[in-house]
């Protein structure tokens, strides 16, 4: 049973973003792979895609004559499901993007149930999971369904895929699956086993700066994080690490000029400035913080996270105590595992207030699909 949310929690219409929907750590090939991110929060974006949309619905039809005319036909399945899929990333209405998704699902579930030993089947069924992962309010429901994704990313791994380094996607799926110790002792395995000179080290050393975040050991995530910056690839997503790190460190001052830079490189991430917001009140400009939240609302469906634990703070401030606990709350239920060492300093605050996290449960209509 989920708590009602307060209705501050949802100015705004719930928009996506240009960005792939699947922006999970990047593993560092040459071009960043879209493996999924924290789930990390899609943003809006200008609607103007209709020749893309154009051309993909056309290679859909194709496939769509294809199996009217041979209905067991796997790979037709499946390479339905990849355009759908792939197509996603430029819808920026959350309804019809989760809709995308479920059609694609369905497609690949086809696929599997004709064909169960096609690892690229498994590898793309991870990816839908993860990104409707992704949508999902509460860390719990993003939980499971980021755990059926592991399941697919294990199959895929086991059966041999074309997707670059399955074995860094299962490192990703469990720390998002909370599954801090194992993810960090795999990824020291990748470490150790590549080869000397190899520039991919870099997606190996942010991967593990997330796993050593879901640990708590945060001044190891920082250096993690800035050891991977040695090949100058996918630094957009490391300095967004950097910048959750340094907030999570209290170290405002130096997150302040990289969250500057990010945000000024692309204004279509509204986390960005609710994470500004933070840095604006702990520096002590709290006339500059509700409206950088303004700002940011518009700009992403985001609604957790870092949103109602700036708002709680300034509830505080003003003596709305309930409100501050609520707000609370919901920050605590919405951070991903990356943000465990915050998630624990709600819970004391909670307690300093009387208060409880919130008890939930997964409550999204989705039954792990069978894996043969």
């Amino acid at each position: 049973m989920k708590p009602k949310i307060l209705s501050i929690i949802f100015i705004g219409a719930f928009l996506i973003s240009c960005l792939p929907a699947v922006t999970a750590a990047p593993t560092e090939t040459v071009i960043s792979s879209s493996i999924g991110t924290t789930p990390q929060i899609p943003s809006i974006a200008p609607m103007n895609f209709t020749t893309a949309e154009s051309q993909e619905n056309n290679e859909i039809s194709i496939w769509d004559q294809v199996l009217a005319q041979d209905p067991e036909n796997a790979d037709a399945y499946f390479r339905r499901a990849t355009l759908i899929y792939n197509a996603t990333d430029q819808i920026y209405n959350l309804e019809v993007y989760q809709s995308k998704l479920d059609q694609a699902l369905k497609d690949v579930d086809k696929a599997i149930s004709l064909r169960s030993d096609n690892g690229d089947y498994y590898s793309l069924r991870q990816s839908i999971y993860w990104n409707t992962a992704v949508t999902q309010f509460y860390s719990v429901d993003q939980q499971y369904l980021v755990s059926i994704a592991l399941d697919n990313a294990y199959k895929a791994y086991q059966l041999g895929t074309t997707k670059d380094y399955p074995d860094r996607t299962i490192v990703i799926d469990l720390i998002f699956t909370n599954q801090c110790q194992k993810a960090l002792d795999e990824v020291q395995i990748l470490i150790a086993q590549l080869p000397e000179g190899d520039t991919s080290l870099g997606g190996l050393l942010h991967i593990r700066s997330q796993a050593y975040a879901c640990f708590g050991r945060l001044e190891d995530a920082l250096q993690s994080v800035n050891d991977s910056m040695f090949n100058n690839m996918n630094m957009v997503y490391k300095k967004d690490l950097k910048i959750r790190y340094l907030l999570m460190l209290g170290q405002y001052n130096e997150a302040l000029p990289i969250l500057e830079e990010q945000i000024g490189t692309s204004k279509l991430r509204g986390d960005r400035y609710y994470m500004r917001a933070e840095v604006y009140y702990n520096l002590g400009m709290k006339e500059l913080v509700q409206d950088e939240l303004n700002e940011g609302m518009p700009r992403t469906w985001e609604r957790g996270g870092w949103l109602p634990y700036v708002q709680a703070q300034m509830a505080l401030d003003e003596g709305r105590t309930e409100d501050a606990i609520q707000l609370l709350q919901l920050a605590e239920a919405t951070f991903n595992p990356t943000y465990n060492p915050l998630r624990w300093k709600i819970q004391e605050q909670l307690k300093s207030l009387g208060a409880l996290p919130l008890t939930l449960s997964p409550s999204v209509p989705y039954i792990s699909t069978p894996i043969p």
